[in-house]
């Protein structure tokens, strides 16, 4: 039960994906509008199909909300490497957990956007601009999630380790990524702009993929646990 339980929560990483694209699908900000459309022209993206946004942002809520098992199932197997890599399983399921709050706030933000159609075209756009930096630039929680696990599967010497060596060479490549978001606050056009190439397109990438990956990993991972550890709990005997 406990290994079904274990695989359950970490396809949740599957579900988020497909909850968190179809959402923005629906939404029709993929991309996001870009920051310099001006406020009448945001006002018109957010009112142009404001039920179908409303029910997008819905699927995207419930996405984040999976997220919370996913990176449970990963603080598992995490810990099952050894007692030195618990401080870095601990950590990972902290800044997942504050992974949740970083893709619920602008989600929320948005809700209210599109709350009132009426509303000033001004405010709406001071709402965009809140949702969207909030959403691209909360990279942090992130990238010391993937060190953490990156980390943790290198320093694994074993001859079977709980997760393969290229994932953690993965994690770490995957917070690099990251890093272009923090530069969205100084551009409004280009690259790094928060529908750019680098701090929105190379991120939803390599985000997503993240998700894919380190799900089916884990679900690898939890699958061979039951196989692993008689042959654990024998080897003191053979001492």
């Amino acid at each position: 039960m406990t290994k079904r339980i274990q695989i359950l929560c970490a396809s949740s990483g599957f579900v988020f994906v497909v909850l968190l694209f179809a959402g923005l699908i629906m939404t029709g900000f993929l991309p996001p509008p870009p920051p310099g459309l001006a406020a009448t022209e945001v006002a018109a993206r957010w009112n142009d199909h404001p039920n179908l946004i409303r029910l997008g942002l819905v699927l995207m809520m419930f996405g984040a909300a999976l997220t919370a098992p996913f990176v449970a199932a990963i603080a598992v197997q995490m810990k099952r490497i050894g007692k030195h890599t618990a401080t870095l399983a601990y950590t990972q399921l902290l800044c997942g957990g504050a992974g949740i709050v970083v893709i619920f706030v602008p989600i929320m933000i948005m809700m209210a956007a599109v709350y009132r159609p009426e509303r000033d075209p001004d405010l709406i756009m001071l709402l965009n601009d809140m949702a969207w930096i909030s959403f691209v630039v909360n990279v942090a929680p992130g990238i010391f999630q993937c060190v953490s696990i990156g980390v943790a599967i290198l320093v694994d010497k074993r001859e079977a380790p709980i997760y393969p060596r290229w994932v953690g060479y993965l994690n770490l490549w995957i917070a690099f990524t990251f890093l272009p978001g923090c530069l969205l606050l100084f551009f409004r056009s280009g690259p790094f702009a928060w529908n750019g190439l680098l701090s929105f397109w190379l991120a939803a990438a390599t985000f997503g993929a993240w998700f894919l990956i380190m799900a089916a990993m884990t679900i690898r991972a939890a699958r061979r646990e039951d196989a692993e550890e008689p042959a654990a709990g024998e080897s003191p005997g053979r001492a």
